[in-house]
């Protein structure tokens, strides 16, 4: 028991109060930057579990609760912030690349050890989504770097193409214009 002007507050609720200042510094927002002169389109593409992949749109994302920055590479045309979740749930190829954990990156430097994930998602609901996943070998950097509300990413992305664990061939080479986004959940 712990006394607080003249009153008592058990344990718990003295650990509970610690733990929201803690919790509420993890929530960092991504500092507004514009860097570089970049201008790369949506470009490129390769193969995603054995067929043709072409990106038509392309996301970067800060995610405030997980404080985690990542590049999608969508074949949809269409989307925005708002659309992001609904889009990368829908069926078909997906490349995720997880940037970082720091809310800062390097312009015209390749980010250290980009983590790439294809996924595919099927129709049926009941067949789980397909993940293949590379550690280390991409290739990413970027060369302008706008988080603003509004903003755009460009850069250059790689991996190179060879046959996965589960026999079929991934492999990609473009370069993007990432819309900006930051998500709070």
């Amino acid at each position: 028991m712990m006394l607080i002007k003249g009153s008592v507050v058990p344990p718990v609720v003295v650990l509970l109060l610690a733990a929201v200042p803690a919790n509420a510094q993890l929530q960092k927002a991504f500092p507004q930057l514009r860097l570089g002169e970049g201008n790369q389109p949506n470009a490129g593409g390769g193969v995603v579990a054995g067929d043709r992949y072409v990106t038509r749109a392309a996301v970067i994302a800060w995610n405030r609760k997980w404080n985690s920055l990542t590049l999608y590479l969508l074949w949809r045309k269409h989307v925005s912030c708002s659309t992001l979740r609904r889009t990368i749930t829908r069926p078909g190829h997906l490349i995720q690349v997880h940037v970082t954990d720091q809310p800062r990156v390097n312009i015209r430097r390749p980010v250290a050890d980009p983590q790439v994930a294809f996924l595919t998602i099927y129709r049926n609901p009941q067949v789980p989504t397909h993940i293949a996943g590379l550690k280390h070998g991409a290739r990413l950097s970027f060369t302008r770097v706008d988080s603003y509300p509004g903003g755009v990413w460009h850069g250059t992305f790689s991996v190179p193409r060879r046959y996965y664990g589960d026999g079929r061939l991934y492999g990609y080479n473009g370069t993007f214009a990432a819309k900006w986004c930051q998500l709070r959940h």
